[in-house]
């Protein structure tokens, strides 16, 4: 990433921090990690922001980057109407069936994936079925935190047979899982079911995305299948409610888009 893009990034995250009311940007090791560059080039971009005014540098344990407009509204009775209008969120639309650093790039948000463990695993009775695997296979599962401009976005659960796709876990799998599949094994998805509701943040996930417990989210479970109509994935993503909207075009039952 070149350093104006790392700048770049880094005030997007930072106009969305206050507007949310935090007070301080992540470290630098944790903006360098998520957003795949150097700490030499996260440091230039917060002298940068310092000597702007956006920020305030404090040394010590204690310390860290502390964003000025949020330390000088101690006020913070217009937090949620800040909310509603400022804060940029990640549209996930639902009528296509596309990898989220793809969706992420095409937004314009710098996307970022930390692998938190990737393991074979025994299927459930809904893999079984929907695989059509016994209960003697095994499932590659690989959970993912994902970022969106260095701020976490959601926790991923993905899931494939893993007969079907040998040496996957051996692969990188910090990028799109889609585009991996398709480059390694020749699998397209291009059918996917999915079910939304809205759940709250256990302990575990909590500690995870960097949120408080109790905290909303959005459970996406889905199910694809590939371009032969094949299922191959069970996925569940726990997307934080914060930071993204759902979309859907709708159309009227027996719409012709040839009479507009």
């Amino acid at each position: 990433m070149t350093a104006e893009r790392t700048f770049a990034t880094i005030c997007r995250l930072a106009d969305d921090l206050e507007a949310r009311g935090f007070a301080k940007l992540p470290p630098e090791r944790q903006l360098a990690e998520r957003l795949n560059t150097s700490r030499s080039s996260v440091r230039r971009a917060l002298e940068r922001l310092e000597g702007e005014g956006r920020i305030r540098r404090v040394r010590g344990r204690s310390g860290g980057a502390f964003l000025r407009m949020v330390e000088s509204t101690p006020d913070a009775t217009m937090e949620d109407d800040a909310a509603d209008g400022a804060t940029r969120l990640v549209e996930r639309p639902l009528e296509t069936v596309v990898g989220l650093p793809q969706m992420l790039r095409a937004q314009g948000f710098e996307s970022g994936t930390r692998v938190i463990s990737a393991s074979f695993e025994h299927p459930s009775d809904v893999e079984r079925a929907y695989f059509d695997i016994t209960a003697g296979d095994l499932v590659a599962a690989v959970l993912r935190l994902r970022f969106a401009d260095g701020d976490t976005l959601s926790l991923e659960s993905f899931r494939v047979p893993a007969a079907r796709f040998p040496g996957l876990l051996e692969s990188r799998l910090s990028g799109s899982m889609y585009e991996l599949l398709e480059e390694k094994y020749g699998v397209r998805p291009t059918h996917a079911h999915e079910h939304i509701h809205v759940t709250t943040a256990s302990p575990r996930t909590a500690a995870s995305l960097g949120i408080d417990v109790g905290a909303p989210l959005l459970k996406v479970v889905r199910f694809a299948e590939d371009q032969n109509g094949r299922p191959f994935e069970r996925s569940i993503d726990l997307f934080r409610a914060d930071r993204t909207v759902l979309s859907v075009t709708a159309h009227q039952v027996g719409w012709d888009p040839s009479h507009m």
